[in-house]
């Protein structure tokens, strides 16, 4: 709306890692803590934030390989550049703390 240059970066990992903790601290022998997936934590259909970037004008980027994060971030900067907001969704399922 804007029309800011402002590149955000999203670590996915699927979770709501703020109700585990949450629950983890309150209940540290429960039965979240002997599972990775707890209730109210796991946002599997979370939409294509970079789509809803690219919806709005801006450039949006999905990666899924750690590797190609370096190159995806210098095409989100030269987007930035041209006066672009921009997005990396950064694709993390590294468990149940990220």
């Amino acid at each position: 709306m804007h029309k800011l240059p402002v590149l955000t970066i999203v670590i996915n990992n699927a979770m709501w890692g703020a109700v585990r903790r949450a629950t983890l601290g309150m209940y540290p022998d429960g039965e979240a803590a002997k599972s990775n997936k707890s209730p109210f934590i796991d946002l599997d259909d979370l939409p294509a934030f970079e789509t809803v970037c690219e919806a709005a004008g801006g450039y949006g980027e999905r990666v899924e390989d750690p590797q190609e994060l370096p190159r995806a971030l210098e095409r989100a900067l030269e987007a930035v550049d041209r006066g672009q907001q921009a997005l990396i969704n950064v694709i993390s399922r590294g468990g149940a703390d990220g």
